[in-house]
C-alpha cells in the first residue's frame, strides 16, 4: 500500500512540475504581451476539457485536464488582413515588442532551470564546491611535471572543449580521442600553458575502481560561485540536448530512443521517489530542454515564429497570413504526429 501512495505522490509531483513549467512558459509571453500593450485575449494551461475558466479584466484564464500544453492568445497573433486588426493587437506591435513576446516565453524557462539550479547546487558538498582546478594526483598517476600535468593547473580546455566547473572535465575526456591523448589547455602561475599529445587512461587503482588518477580542489561556496556555477550548469544542460538532436538528426540515436508524456511523467515520478534533489535537477534539465525545444526553427514553436520575423524583417513586409497559417498548421501536424510517436514508444516500453 506505501509502494502505491509513493507511486501515485510521485506521478502528481511529475504533473505539477509540467504543469508549472508550461505555466512559467505562457506567463513570460502573457507578461511581455501585455507590457508591450497587446491584448491577450486567453490564457489557459493543459489541454482537452476545460476545468475551469474565469475572465480578469480583458483576459480569459483557462485550466484544462491534460498539462501537456498551454497557451497565451493574443489579438491578432495569427495574423490579420489589412484593416482588420486593432492597434492592440499583435500583428500591428513592432516588430523588436513581438520579437521580445515570442522570446519571453524561452526566457522565463531558461530563467527558471537557472532558479533551481540555483539553490540545488549540484556537487556541492558540506559547503564547499569541487572545482575544475588539480589539488595533486593519486598514487600511480604517471603524467605529472613540468610537460605534463601539475597540482595548482585550472582546466581551461581539455580538446576544444571549453571547461567551466569540475564536470566539464569529465564530459570531456568522455568525448575524447579514443587513442586516450589530450590535447589539454590550463591556467598555471596565471599564464596559459597548452600540453599536446598526452596520452591518459584509467589505469590508477582508486578505492576499487579504474580512474585517471586526477584529485580535484574544493572551494568554499560564495554567491558568486553559486551563480557561476548555476549558470554553467544550465549551459552544460543545453549543450546535452543539442548534442542529443545532433546524434538523433546524424542518426546516431534511433527514433526509437525517443520518450513523450508517458516516459517523462514515469521517469520523473521514480526519480520523486528516490531523491528530491535528482527530481528538481530533472526539472531543471526538462524546464531547459523545453527553452532549447522551443528555440528550434521548426514552424508552431516559437522559434519557427521568430524565423517568421526574421523573413518579414528581410521582406520589407510579412508573409501572407494565410501561407504562414498553412505552415503553422502543417508544422503543429508533424509536432503531434511525433508526440503520437514517442507516445507509442513510451507505451510498448511500459508492455515490456
Amino acid at each position: 500500500m506505501n509502494g502505491v501512495f509513493s507511486n501515485l505522490a510521485g506521478i502528481l509531483m511529475a504533473l505539477f512540475a509540467f504543469g508549472l513549467l508550461i505555466m512559467v512558459h505562457e506567463l513570460g509571453h502573457m507578461v511581455a504581451a501585455k507590457r508591450s500593450g497587446v491584448k491577450v485575449e486567453e490564457f489557459w494551461i493543459g489541454m482537452g476539457p476545460q476545468l475551469w475558466a474565469h475572465e480578469f479584466g480583458e483576459t480569459k484564464y483557462c485550466l484544462r485536464l491534460l498539462p501537456i500544453g498551454g497557451a497565451c492568445v493574443m489579438e491578432g497573433e495569427n495574423g490579420e488582413e489589412e484593416g482588420t486588426a486593432s492597434e492592440r493587437s499583435f500583428a500591428k506591435a513592432s516588430r523588436p515588442r513581438r520579437l521580445v513576446i515570442l522570446a519571453a516565453g524561452v526566457v522565463m524557462n531558461f530563467i527558471t532551470g537557472f532558479v533551481i539550479l540555483l539553490f540545488l547546487m549540484p556537487g556541492a558538498q558540506d559547503g564547499r564546491m569541487v572545482v575544475p582546478t588539480l589539488d595533486g594526483f593519486y598514487e600511480g598517476f604517471q603524467h605529472e611535471g613540468a610537460d605534463g600535468l601539475m597540482a595548482g593547473d585550472t582546466f581551461l580546455e581539455i580538446d576544444g572543449y571549453r571547461i567551466h566547473q569540475r564536470s566539464d572535465v569529465d564530459t570531456a575526456i568522455q568525448r575524447g580521442a579514443a587513442d586516450g591523448e589530450f590535447d589539454i589547455l590550463v591556467r598555471r602561475n596565471g599564464e596559459k600553458v597548452l600540453i599536446s599529445d598526452l596520452k591518459m587512461r584509467p589505469d590508477v587503482e582508486v578505492d576499487g575502481r579504474m580512474l585517471y588518477g586526477l584529485r580535484f580542489a574544493t572551494a568554499e561556496i560564495t554567491l558568486p560561485l553559486r551563480m557561476q556555477t548555476a549558470f554553467w550548469e544550465s549551459v552544460n544542460l543545453a549543450r546535452v540536448i543539442w548534442d542529443s538532436l545532433h546524434d538523433l538528426v546524424t542518426g546516431e540515436v534511433g527514433m526509437d530512443q525517443l520518450s513523450g508524456p508517458i516516459g517523462m511523467t514515469g521517469v520523473m515520478a521514480q526519480t520523486a521517489q528516490i531523491s528530491l534533489r535528482s527530481f528538481w535537477y530533472l526539472v531543471a534539465f526538462i524546464s531547459i530542454n523545453l527553452g532549447v525545444m522551443n528555440l528550434l526553427p521548426i514552424p508552431a514553436l516559437d522559434g519557427g515564429r521568430i524565423l517568421f520575423l526574421a523573413v518579414e524583417a528581410v521582406r520589407g513586409k510579412p508573409l501572407s497570413p494565410k501561407i504562414e497559417g498553412y505552415v503553422n498548421a502543417l508544422g503543429l501536424v508533424l509536432l503531434f504526429g511525433l508526440m503520437i510517436y514517442a507516445t507509442g514508444n513510451d507505451v510498448f516500453r511500459l508492455l515490456g
